[in-house]
């Protein structure tokens, strides 16, 4: 969750410069500015500033209910696997995968079968770290809490399954303030990554980083290889490499410095 902490340190202590784009404007068109309101899917417009819900939210699935099948898989007497159906038909389940007694993954299904969603705890405190939103079995978004304080700061957006672009509140007030764009798709390590600086919601320019750029003294981490869990391994999906904070804020709201 925190690979990407070494690339904000080199962040701040470099200056920061404009790649590809001479106007605002034209970052404003590539960084894809929100339309402002509190929901992820809203669509993006340019030159408005962008709100996201960082609440993290768990979809219901009735894991106690009548409708329920219990599997042990551990051997103990904790159920690991619960199927949730309706009709015959699965509409959630809930996966230990460590067999630990804290649910690590919910997957859930529409009426036709595909998943439809994902919530997935990837540090086994309990806590959702990340919620994939599935359209017609494909992936189409990933929210992301990626530090230790319980709310969304990343939002990742796919077209045809891969990545498109990416926006981050850095600092927990809501307001995106960093918006990340893939020039090379089959290089997503690579993105050019714009930044507010001025606190106004909009890119600055000379506030972008070509994260890859050859003639900067910056090198990229390598990715950490993701080791397979110590119980079962059905149906859970690997994270991909996103950025942390410089510096947390306190969930209680108190205001950080942007970086």
């Amino acid at each position: 969750m925190h690979r990407f902490s070494k690339y904000f340190r080199a962040l701040a202590a470099r200056p920061t410069r404009l790649m590809g784009c001479v106007h605002l404007a034209c970052l404003a068109v590539i960084s894809g500015c929100g339309e402002s309101n509190l929901h992820a899917d809203a669509p993006s417009q340019p030159g408005e500033v962008t709100h996201r819900d960082i609440r993290v939210s768990h979809e219901p699935c009735d894991v106690d209910g009548p409708n329920a099948e219990k599997i042990n898989v551990g051997g103990d007497s904790r159920p690991d696997i619960v199927i949730v159906r309706s009709g015959g038909h699965e509409v959630c389940r809930s996966v230990d995968m460590n067999f630990d007694g804290l649910v690590d993954t919910w997957i859930y299904r529409d009426a036709s079968g595909a998943v439809s969603r994902r919530e997935n705890d990837y540090d086994r405190d309990g806590r959702i770290d990340e919620i994939q939103i599935f359209q017609n079995g494909v992936l189409v978004e990933k929210e992301r809490a990626t530090t230790l304080v319980g709310r969304l700061d990343t939002w990742h957006f796919y077209q045809g399954g891969k990545l498109a672009r990416t926006e981050r509140d850095s600092d927990g007030d809501t307001q995106i303030d960093q918006w990340w764009e893939y020039p090379k798709p089959d290089q997503p390590e690579c993105p050019l990554i714009h930044s507010d600086v001025d606190g106004d919601g909009h890119p600055d320019p000379g506030a972008t980083v070509d994260v890859c750029d050859q003639s900067s003294s910056y090198v990229p981490p390598e990715r950490a290889s993701d080791k397979a869990p110590a119980g079962a391994t059905f149906e859970r999906s690997s994270p991909n490499d996103v950025p942390t904070e410089v510096e947390q804020k306190p969930a209680d709201g108190a205001q950080g410095t942007k970086k």
